[in-house]
């Protein structure tokens, strides 16, 4: 993969805040079967032993010993038993994100299916994140087992990075500088024409050539990254509403509380207030 494209996807993964919701591993009954449906919520499987059949976004899949699946949320799913006397065995989590994986998994063209480049270190992090999250029990809880949930989601896309063909891609170079110029200006208003600058293109092509690659306009993007990082600073950092305001580009305390209630159902000062007393994030 060019190194533009791993600038790329790292960019992309920078504000990544997955949340773990449960974590266990498995031996598949005879019921293990699901029709087809699209969960809000993300999978990624390790099979231990065992076969079966899983099926992500049109793709039928027949993982065996050894191989890692991952399911991105929103795409329609499916599972069940192929051989009654050879079910699953497998390692698997369920998780939130605030990225969408099945954006990110279009845009570099990643296998939902593949051989676990070193399995005995996924089998350790697969471990680490189920005891975490059923048994530990200290203060920082939170804090380690998104930890752990980030090392088993970088295993897989390690993996699924080194197998996509060593090939330039123009696209990914020009949406890479973007990122990166939308990420060291988020603080002042920023044009369209600017980001088609930046990428080299006639403005109003560049707005359909950004949603096709993400998904979403460039004006929603940027939004989207504010919010994202009004969040992270409330929760992080003991800085006022008014300069959190500023340097996300919301410019005033007004226009920031309008915007972050609206997304996320409370003021900036309740979610800070929230997050404190809880001693994790919302």
């Amino acid at each position: 993969m060019e190194s533009a494209n791993h600038a790329l996807m790292s960019r992309l993964l920078a504000d990544m805040k997955p949340e773990l919701i449960i974590a266990h591993l498995s031996k598949c009954n005879l019921d293990w079967i699901r029709e087809p449906f699209t969960p809000e919520y993300n999978k990624i499987y390790y099979i231990y032993e065992g076969v079966g059949r899983i099926s992500v976004g049109g793709q039928e899949l027949f993982p065996v010993q050894g191989q890692l699946v991952f399911a991105p949320a929103g795409l329609l799913q499916s599972f069940s038993v192929t051989d009654p006397g050879h079910t699953y065995r497998m390692y698997w989590c369920h998780f939130t994100s605030n990225l969408s994986f099945m954006k990110l998994f279009e845009l570099f063209k990643l296998s939902y299916c593949l051989d676990a480049g070193n399995p005995e270190e996924t089998v350790q992090c697969f471990v680490r994140l189920k005891e975490l999250h059923r048994l530990y029990q200290g203060p920082a809880k939170s804090i380690r087992v998104q930890a752990a949930l980030l090392d088993v989601i970088a295993l897989y896309i390690e993996d699924a990075v080194r197998l996509l063909p060593q090939t330039a891609s123009l696209s990914n170079n020009k949406l890479s500088d973007v990122l990166r110029f939308i990420n060291e200006h988020l603080a002042r208003d920023i044009k369209i024409a600017e980001l088609a600058e930046v990428a080299h293109l006639h403005p109003n092509y560049f707005v359909r050539f950004f949603k096709s690659q993400l998904g979403v306009t460039p004006m929603s993007f940027i939004y989207e990254k504010r919010l994202d990082k009004a969040k992270q600073l409330i929760r992080a950092s003991d800085k006022t509403i008014s300069e959190i305001a500023i340097e996300t580009g919301f410019h005033e305390v007004f226009h920031l509380s309008k915007s972050f209630k609206k997304s996320f159902g409370l003021s900036p000062t309740e979610y800070r207030g929230l997050y404190h007393s809880n001693g994790h994030p919302f």
